[in-house]
């Protein structure tokens, strides 16, 4: 139990808001462990209590223990002040280099004397305006470059990926890229830290293994699967591709699992036993295959925890003892949170663990011999079930088809491409390589064919605490063993997750959510019954953009399968650059927008409108109205892309909501001339992000907001929102927040109340930097 509460101490302080200073944390600690040697000694309490004191004290021992870990690491941050110079450092690669579009990430560690930065940056180096390529990079390698740091940043938004999260477990204080500069150049090799050298000389592994593997299989189709099970690399797997596994439940068997790891120990320590009888030599032939697999795949969350517990199980058979299952979990939670108190803030960590804590759950409770493949599916029974609270906690989703599409992919890859896969890394064993991506593709031939059923993926909504509590007990019910009372009650329980409707705001209310997409704006609207979008965020690079990394991400959080409309205001990629992604996975009744005729995004629509002043609609008594363009002006080529754009009144419960897209001085004059008395509102998106072409004086006073939100990237080239439109705000007392700062902004106009929420200030952490000046 001491062991539990150590966890539970370093999993609080990840949930903290802030750090606490860390002498006084120690002191305490050290204090409550000399009260409860006392009082055990004096038996003071009774024995109960005594447990549940030595309980306390781990998880306060947990607590500090982390902070403590926290506070070096957080003290790493690039300072402020640097963020956006051009600084010259020198430094090693030590990191697989990972392509990007156009460009490679990488891994660089400064040398020691260099610039005040942090001592492990993570970079990326593009391709330059004249198409210059990007030298090959590999571990090891010693450069001289010319960077632009920043530190680490990322969006918060309902169901997003928190990179600020990944990035300090990952280590990274800094962020940036390398700028094209002739003085960019490849030093002589430095021999480095000694502390270093066994890191490189495994990096160098994978980087000859991957480079072995691409030149076995160049052109072959899932040649981007082998390197991604062999290595850990995942870079080269199509966006389409995770999709189909994701989408069928096997995801977890492309990145490098647990399951894998386990599957080629057994296997080891099955040839072993051939060529030496000893128990002993076939643990340890386990433990061996174990750790080279973990290290040749990066040592990421799931290879850690299994490799713990691997170690666990091989350091007990070799003492000649047996650990309950439940202890070697324990065990190896702690392990893994003792060497990297961080691997909580991974999804891995929760589903690795969560899984084989329901396994061992359904295994303990099991009565009777059973065949092997009785036992088989019964696993498989159990995993299924027991992740479906985590996946719709974590992604919105549940894959359908997922047993049937695991009970081949398992034992096809776990027991099939990797192994096939590693001895193909031998040199001279190319066959095997071909041998595995063959196998693969059958495997993904079926994975096709189950992915088109239609119904195979179920969503929901992003579960309330009280729902997910419920779904957990009514799991450990559906696991507990046959005869058990009420065992059919836990999936009636269970299904409280996949079929308690999604919140929405009551009649005549209306929920707004500004979404965090960088430099642009995406905004979810939804009412009682109905649910629109108002512009796709913007294209971040060829495969990634705000439709498919924040819209889609959130709406399955919010339970959304399905818009009632779509508002494309203008053209300009940073509001229509990721419509075409939502438009593919989410259909929409219809698509609003002024973009001219023979715009792709009008083919993948339904039924499109334009956009026109005195168009106007009402769902739930809630109204809209669109103010802006004329008709006479929404496919004018002679006017700016901007001041085509889409204005949207919304009016509820006597407040007014002003969304004015990109619209500039010429506009907001347009505006004020034909209705200077209707632009009154209660919160005004602000017009093209700030910049100094809108927000004019006259415009600000006829709307009057007391609200104000500058939908801005961090640290945007623009310099958005300009320093004089900020203060033509702040001259009228006009509360002002920015996405970049706050995260998402949710708006709430419910029982004539409006109320405004931030991602950041709702769940906010100690690893968020307060914002740079």
């Amino acid at each position: 139990m001491s062991l539990a509460g150590f966890v539970a101490g370093i999993l609080l302080l990840q949930c903290s808001p802030r750090l606490f200073p860390f002498p006084l944390g120690l002191a305490a600690a050290i204090l409550a462990a000399l009260a409860v040697v006392g009082i055990r000694r004096y038996r003071v309490v009774g024995t109960g209590l005594q447990r549940l004191l030595v309980v306390l004290m781990a998880l306060l021992f947990g607590f500090v223990y982390a902070d403590g870990r926290a506070q070096v690491r957080m003290s790493e941050t690039l300072s402020p002040d640097l963020e956006g110079r051009d600084l010259a450092l020198s430094g090693t690669v030590i990191s697989l280099a990972e392509g990007v579009p156009a460009g490679q990430r990488f891994l660089f560690r400064v040398d020691e004397g260099e610039a005040a930065v942090p001592h492990d940056l993570s970079l990326a180096w593009f391709s330059d305006s004249a198409g210059e390529p990007v030298p090959e990079l590999h571990p090891g390698q010693h450069w001289y470059l010319h960077c632009r740091l920043k530190r680490p940043h990322g969006l918060i938004n309902p169901g997003g990926f928190d990179f600020e999260a990944w990035a300090l477990s990952q280590g990274i204080r800094a962020t940036g890229s390398v700028k094209a500069n002739k003085g960019n150049r490849l030093l002589a090799a430095d021999k480095g830290d000694w502390r270093n050298l066994l890191r490189l000389a495994v990096e160098n592994a994978r980087d000859r293994v991957r480079a072995r593997i691409q030149s076995a299989l160049a052109g072959a189709r899932w040649a981007g699967i082998i390197v991604a099970l062999v290595v850990g690399d995942q870079s080269l797997i199509r966006s389409d591709d995770w999709q189909l596994f994701w989408n069928t439940g096997v995801g977890h068997l492309i990145s490098i699992s647990g399951l894998h790891i386990t599957m080629l120990a057994g296997l080891a320590s099955r040839l072993a036993g051939f060529f030496w009888p000893s128990l002993r030599v076939r643990w340890m032939a386990g433990l061996s295959a174990a750790t080279f697999y973990a290290l040749l795949a990066g040592f990421s969350v799931p290879t850690q925890r299994t490799l713990y517990m691997i170690s666990v199980v091989t350091i007990s058979r070799l003492r000649q003892s047996s650990a309950p299952s439940s202890l070697v979990l324990v065990v190896a939670l702690a392990v893994a949170v003792l060497v990297d108190p961080w691997a909580p803030l991974a999804v891995g960590f929760w589903l690795s663990f969560g899984a084989v804590a329901a396994l061992m759950y359904a295994d303990a409770y099991s009565v009777g011999r059973h065949s092997a493949w009785r036992a088989a599916l019964r696993t498989q029974w159990s995993a299924t079930w027991a992740m479906v609270p985590l996946l719709l906690l974590l992604f919105g989703q549940v894959s359908l088809v997922s047993p049937l599409a695991n009970s081949f992919a398992i034992p096809a890859v776990s027991l099939g491409v990797v192994p096939l896969a590693l001895l193909g890394v031998v040199p001279g064993l190319d066959y095997f390589l071909q041998a595995a991506h063959g196998l693969f593709a059958l495997v993904a031939w079926g994975l096709g064919w189950i992915g088109q059923w239609p119904g195979g993926v179920w969503s929901a909504a992003t579960p309330e605490p009280l729902v997910f509590a419920v779904g957990l007990l009514g799991l450990a019910f559906l696991l507990a063993p046959a005869g058990l009372p009420g065992r059919r009650a836990g999936a009636l329980a269970l299904g409280v997750l996949l079929l308690v409707p999604p919140p929405r705001p009551g009649a005549g209310g209306v929920w707004m959510d500004v979404l965090d997409v960088g430099q642009g704006l995406a905004v979810v609207i939804r009412t009682r019954h109905h649910a629109m979008v108002y512009d796709a965020g913007p294209r971040y690079s060829a495969e990634s953009d705000g439709g498919s990394r924040v819209l889609l991400p959130a709406l399955r959080a919010m339970g959304l399968n399905h818009l009632d409309g779509l508002v494309i205001s203008h053209r300009d990629t940073d509001h229509s650059g990721g419509a075409a992604s939502l438009l593919k996975a989410v259909p929409a009744d219809w698509l609003l927008s002024s973009l001219e005729p023979g715009h792709p995004l009008l083919a993948q629509a339904r039924r499109s409108i334009p956009c026109v002043a005195g168009q106007q609609w009402e769902w739930d008594g809630v109204r809209f109205d669109l103010l802006h363009p004329l008709a006479a002006d929404v496919w004018n080529p002679l006017r700016k892309t901007n001041d085509r754009g889409c204005v949207l009144r919304i009016t509820a419960e006597g407040w007014r909501m002003l969304l004015p897209a990109d619209i500039e001085a010429l506009s907001e004059r347009e505006l004020l001339e034909r209705d200077p008395n209707g632009l009154a509102a209660d919160l005004l998106i602000a017009p093209h992000h700030g910049s100094r072409t809108s927000s004019t004086a006259d415009f600000l006073d006829a709307v009057d907001p007391r609200w104000v939100i500058f939908t801005v990237g961090y640290r945007n080239h623009f310099g958005h929102p300009k320093p004089e439109v900020v203060a033509r705000y702040d001259d009228r007392r006009i509360a002002s927040l920015r996405t970049d700062q706050t995260g998402a902004v949710a708006i709430a106009v419910e029982n004539r109340h409006l109320s405004l929420t931030t991602a950041r200030g709702r769940f906010p952490h100690y690893w968020e930097l307060p914002p740079s000046k």
